[in-house]
């Protein structure tokens, strides 16, 4: 039984060794190589029994008391990264909302990482959901602050709280750490898989890495994947391991197996728009969503010569006329014909689905290329505006390539 004199034992424990820091390996979800961790506490007693964090921090918590645990683990993070050197990997260690009132945490930081010599974006710190609803303000305040020193920012346990998304946007975090609630059902109904790939979709548009908690199963990790997931922490890599083991973990760096992934096959919706998504922007390096009504564009991909020379966003004719000015006489009035943006839009009424054109378009180099025009027409169910997308690409094959047959 904890005794009501907690924190004096938890002080002793600190000295004879009792209070240790484990690890928690967070692996690379596709190559099973470990990517970071998380820093847990173990009070170990000297016959061997472990008494675990959710019998004696709950208590430190409540009086206000936990902030001497929290930086007895801080330091032992950083132990363990100078002890890795350039096998070092990101460990995170959870610090509870107390902290956000101490003026002089980031400063204190700085001075513990500093006397170790480590380099700051190796040293993550973690924040709950939860405890923003108490001090709001104040928390992501102190997330602000600890960002802008140059640490890692997690949101640990997303969504086991009712504030996730609005904690999401306003805490400055480069980690998103996903709650093992979101794995109860196992990834086997279509609802639990389509809520998922929404929060990892939802992740992905802020540019957020992932982890998620929890995962024991094989299952789990096939449809993650899927979900292009980043890093997993949980008991089918790895329980929480003891310094000695994690070091030696990391120094191998032997791989864990993960199996193949299929996205059709597990009806991961995200996973196979992702498929898609790759094969169009290999086929197209250089796509231009175009409204043709207010005569502007925006650039959704450009992965070739065109690069420097056309802006992300703009007025249609002025892109029109960059592309014009490229090509040879002749060539250009086949791109007037079919691409100027009132013959555009004559084609589009006159019932035209597409407009294609092939040119030869000369790049600031002076290298001539084979070029395809490909203009694609739709609708927006919610205005009047005519829209198009455009992709450009590089024609390599001659005009027999889709002659003959498959031989």
């Amino acid at each position: 039984m904890i005794s009501k004199y907690l924190l004096q034992e938890i002080a002793a424990a600190m000295e004879d060794g009792e209070l240790q820091a484990y690890y928690q390996p967070q692996y690379n979800a596709k190559k099973g190589l470990i990517g970071g961790a998380e820093a847990l506490v173990r009070w170990v007693k000297p016959d061997g029994t472990v008494i675990l964090p959710s019998e004696f921090i709950p208590i430190l918590e409540k009086r206000g008391q936990v902030s001497l645990v929290d930086w007895f683990i801080a330091e032992e993070a950083c132990k363990t990264i100078l002890e890795l050197k350039d096998k070092a990997v990101r460990i995170s260690v959870n610090f509870g909302r107390e902290h956000a009132k101490d003026k002089d945490f980031v400063k204190k930081l700085d001075a513990l990482v500093s006397v170790y010599g480590i380099d700051k974006s190796l040293f993550g710190v973690e924040i709950t959901e939860t405890d923003v609803v108490a001090d709001r303000q104040e928390v992501i305040d102190w997330a602000h602050a600890i960002e802008s020193a140059g640490y890692l920012v997690s949101i640990d346990d997303f969504g086991s709280g009712m504030s996730s998304l609005s904690f999401v946007k306003d805490v400055p975090a480069r980690i998103l750490k996903i709650d093992r609630s979101f794995l109860n059902d196992n990834c086997l109904s279509e609802r639990g898989r389509k809520t998922l790939e929404s929060v990892f979709y939802f992740a992905h548009r802020l540019k957020l890495w992932t982890v998620v908690e929890g995962v024991e199963t094989e299952e789990q990790l096939q449809f993650l994947n899927t979900c292009d997931c980043d890093y997993i922490q949980g008991f089918l890599f790895s329980r929480p391991v003891s310094r000695e083991e994690f070091l030696t973990m990391c120094m191998e760096e032997a791989p864990v197996e993960v199996g193949a992934i299929n996205p059709f096959e597990n009806q991961s919706m995200f996973g196979q728009m992702k498929v898609l998504v790759e094969s169009v922007y290999k086929k197209f390096p250089f796509i231009i969503y175009i409204n043709l009504s207010k005569d502007s564009y925006q650039i959704m991909r450009k992965e070739n010569y065109m690069d420097a020379s056309m802006p992300e966003t703009g007025r249609y004719d002025d892109s029109y006329e960059l592309v014009k000015s490229q090509a040879s006489i002749e060539d250009q009035k086949a791109i007037e014909e079919a691409c100027s943006r009132e013959n555009l839009l004559v084609a589009y009424h006159r019932g035209e689905e597409r407009v294609v054109r092939i040119v030869n378009l000369t790049t600031p180099d002076g290298v001539v290329r084979r070029m395809a025009l490909e203009y694609y027409f739709m609708k927006n169910p919610t205005n009047n505006d005519i829209y198009a997308v455009a992709f450009i690409h590089s024609v390599q094959f001659d005009d027999k390539t889709y002659v003959g047959d498959a031989k």
